[in-house]
């Protein structure tokens, strides 16, 4: 366990200075003393996700067993990676608080050991008094910025709570099944078979009872299967696709969508583009498990004059760069590192990408606009100012309970996700 509280205390200096998580864990993993094993790795990425998910919360407590100042780096990462395990874990608390003195003796020199060994156990005699005093306040009580906060009250004055209740919870792991292999049921079967529990979600969705490693998914190496949350999913289903068509994912990466659309589909002609080319080796890499074709480009959709070649498309998907809103649960470093004044600059880049790509849907085509948000500016807002600039364009609608005006609202089974299906006519 030291070793875990040691490069999650590394980690964790690095997303609260802007880093994004999943790569300050990579930078983590690569200074481990030693090959980390599955169970470590699992327990690091635990800490890791658990601080952020409730660093508000965390914080305060900590704030409370402060007699002068807060620590300075890296105490202040340690202290907030014990309390989280103390808080929210069933790790033995006498182990959490042993190691967490060792790792202070790496990170601050024996005079540190004495002042964790000390924050921590009066931690442990005062929890309840000091998880109330945290709770005092939605920041606290929620581990959200105040400014997110406010915005979710005022969007969502009869859900808000519920909706930032389940941004702290764990998500699921959900499976796509690759209908050209099998069906749904079939796989479950071979699920079973291989000890993993499942349930079906959505149209060829599968949530499983507890996440593995895809290591452990039968067929995961061959395209039968793969890791996408339900509402991810539905992008396919509002393409109506048709044999020999052509279609353009214009943010593919990194590709999850792309090879949904040609599992689905029949002789489809698909371009993916995203202007990151790393990402875009991704898609490829994806595409080539899932046993699918497509050209994969690293370019700004937005800009036509470096990709398209004047030949309308019947189907255009737009997963548009977003605030990710909806998907803190699986990314709880999104709410640290975003800013109020993201927001409009992302609003501008979704238009920028509306407008350019409206021109190249063919008449009687589709264009599918999706993001991972539930901030009604980057939704809702942006699907009625575009339908008053667009005589052409009409709105679908979609038939389905779990959409509210196009909104999925997050729960234990889906991503907070919008979309919006335009039709040209």
């Amino acid at each position: 366990m030291q070793e875990i509280q040691r490069l999650a205390t590394i980690s964790l200096a690095q997303v609260l200075g802007g880093k994004n998580l999943d790569h300050a864990l990579t930078d983590a993993r690569g200074q481990a003393k030693g090959q980390l094993t599955d169970h470590q790795r699992a327990s690091l990425q635990d800490v890791g996700y658990g601080v952020l998910r409730h660093h508000t919360e965390i914080e305060r407590v900590l704030q409370q067993l402060f007699t002068k100042r807060k620590p300075d780096p890296p105490l202040d990462s340690l202290l907030m990676v014990a309390a989280y395990q103390l808080l929210h874990t069933r790790v033995a608390h006498h182990a959490v608080v042993s190691h967490a003195v060792e790792v202070a003796a790496l990170l601050g020199g024996s005079g540190a050991k004495g002042f964790v060994n000390g924050v921590l156990r009066n931690l442990l005699r005062q929890r309840e008094m000091l998880l109330q005093y945290a709770h005092a306040t939605p920041e606290g009580r929620f581990s959200h910025p105040k400014w997110w906060i406010d915005k979710v009250m005022a969007q969502y004055p009869e859900r808000w709570e519920a909706m930032l209740n389940e941004a702290q919870t764990h998500p699921p792991m959900t499976l796509r099944v690759n209908r050209r292999n099998s069906s749904r049921e079939q796989y479950q079967a071979r699920l079973k078979l291989a000890g993993i529990e499942s349930a079906p979600v959505g149209v060829e969705g599968l949530v499983l009872k507890e996440p593995v490693n895809i290591r452990l998914l039968p067929g995961f190496d061959h395209g039968d299967v793969s890791v996408q949350d339900a509402s991810a999913q539905y992008a396919v289903e509002f393409f109506a696709l048709h044999p020999n068509q052509r279609v353009l994912d214009a943010c593919a990466a990194p590709g999850g969508k792309t090879g949904h659309i040609l599992e689905r589909g029949k002789a489809l002609e698909l371009l993916a583009l995203d202007k990151d080319s790393g990402r875009i080796k991704k898609t490829e890499a994806n595409l080539r498990r899932l046993n699918v074709m497509a050209q994969c480009v690293a370019t700004d959709a937005g800009d036509l004059k470096s990709w398209w070649d004047g030949r309308p498309f019947d189907r255009v998907l737009l997963d548009a760069p977003c605030s990710g809103s909806g998907v803190v649960r699986r990314h709880p470093d999104i709410k640290w590192l975003r800013r109020p004044e993201d927001i409009p600059a992302l609003v501008f880049a979704q238009e920028r990408l509306l407008e350019a790509l409206w021109q190249v849907v063919q008449r009687g085509g589709r264009l599918v606009y999706a993001t991972c948000s539930i901030f009604r500016e980057e939704n809702q807002g942006q699907a009625e100012a575009f339908l008053q600039k667009h005589t052409d364009a009409r709105q679908l609608s979609i038939d389905d309970p779990i959409f509210h005006q196009g909104q999925i609202y997050p729960d234990y089974d889906h991503d907070g996700f919008f979309y919006a299906i335009f039709q040209k006519v």
